[in-house]
Formats: C-alpha cells, sequence, structure tokens
C-alpha cells in the first residue's frame, strides 16, 4: 500500500476512535462539520487542518494525537482518546429526551465562557427563525440568563412549545418578540403580559444539522 495512503487511513481510525467517544453524529454537530465530511475523513479522505482542529477540540483528544498518534511525543497507547470528566463535559437536553452532547470542555469554554453547568440544548423546530436556524438545527441555553437585558436570541416555552426567537426589550417595559423569517410579523408583549411564556434562558451557541 502507498505510504501516503496508509498514513491517512491511520489518520482516519484515530479521529473514528475520537469520534466514537462522544458520539459521530454529536462530534460533527459540536465541530460544525458536515456529517458526511467526517466521515470522509475517518474513511481515509483528504482532512482540512480547520475542521481536524475543531473536531480534535471537541472530543478532548489533541491534533498531534489524530494527525501522528502521539500524545506530548509519546506513542499513543490506551489514554489516547481520553473521556474523563476533567476532559469532556456533557450538556444535557433541556427535556432530558435523551443522553446530552459530550463535548471537550477546554473548546466549549473557550467558545462559550459561561458557567458550564448552566447550559443545555434545544433543538429549534419550524421556519420562524430562518435563515438564522433552520428546523432541527441544534442551540445552547444559557439557564442563568432570567431576564431579557437587550436584544439577542433567547428561548422560550410558549403554550406547552419550546421556541427560539429575537427578543428586543421595550422602552417602560415588556418586549418586542422577533421571528427572523419576514412571514412572520413581530410581536409585542406588554410587562404586565410578560408571564405568557417562560423564559428558558439566551441562546450562546447554534449549529446546523450534519447531512448525512
Amino acid at each position: 500500500m502507498d505510504d501516503q495512503i496508509r498514513l491517512m487511513r491511520e489518520r482516519g481510525e484515530r479521529l473514528r476512535e475520537a469520534a466514537q467517544s462522544i458520539g459521530i453524529t454529536h462530534a460533527a454537530k459540536a465541530a460544525g462539520v458536515p456529517y458526511t465530511t467526517l466521515r470522509d475523513y475517518m474513511n481515509g479522505g483528504e482532512m482540512k487542518f480547520s475542521a481536524l482542529a475543531s473536531l480534535a477540540r471537541v472530543c478532548g483528544v489533541s491534533l498531534d494525537w489524530i494527525a501522528f498518534g502521539t500524545v506530548g511525543g509519546s506513542p499513543a497507547g490506551a489514554t489516547a482518546v481520553q473521556t474523563t470528566s476533567t476532559r469532556q463535559i456533557v450538556v444535557p437536553w433541556y427535556d432530558a429526551h435523551e443522553d446530552g452532547l459530550r463535548i471537550g470542555r477546554d473548546w466549549l469554554q473557550s467558545v462559550i465562557p459561561r458557567d458550564l453547568t448552566a447550559l443545555c440544548l434545544i433543538s429549534n423546530a419550524g421556519d420562524a427563525m430562518e435563515p438564522t436556524l433552520s428546523s432541527g438545527d441544534l442551540v445552547i441555553v444559557d439557564r442563568s440568563v432570567t431576564t431579557v437585558t437587550g436584544s439577542a436570541l433567547y428561548a422560550l416555552e410558549s403554550a406547552g412549545a419550546v421556541l427560539v426567537r429575537r427578543l428586543d426589550p421595550k422602552l417602560g417595559g415588556g418586549v418586542r418578540v422577533i421571528a427572523d423569517n419576514h412571514r412572520y410579523p413581530p410581536q409585542d408583549v406588554a410587562a404586565d403580559r410578560l408571564d405568557c411564556f417562560k423564559l428558558l434562558g439566551e441562546v450562546v451557541w447554534t449549529g446546523g444539522v450534519p447531512h448525512p
């Protein structure tokens, strides 16, 4: 076998091992890499450095280990893929309908410099937030945010449905609820009617759905 082909296949196998430790679909979502691209990498395809670096961070392994099979200059062994609680964190779903998303702690803290224990996952539903968000897109919500202090994306629960909307505080109180899809007109909620929805927190990260 050609040495270059063998090297690419070995890198692909190490990447597969790392991705499987947190779930391949989860790894693709967290790194912002299309599922088909990750699959090609794992099968020995040519790897884009920026995507590979993101995958290494979310999987909690070093880029050197994926590229060369070494950790800190030493041959990789059974501890190459580190899945200890000090290296990874599980972000739970808001409704706990399935296991949460396991993400490299250092990468998550660098992307979302907040209290990681306050984060939860929500899947966007519907087309009201297009083109910002598509139906099924994954969002991470900071549940420690309990009031609307500035214009931003927020998760809220209304009439039993979990929604993502842009909320703008209004002078004198109240908020304007905005859908980025112009087919849906904005709605003004007066200060004395804010109990018509439950604020779940501020959206601090969004990611698209990987395509099979």
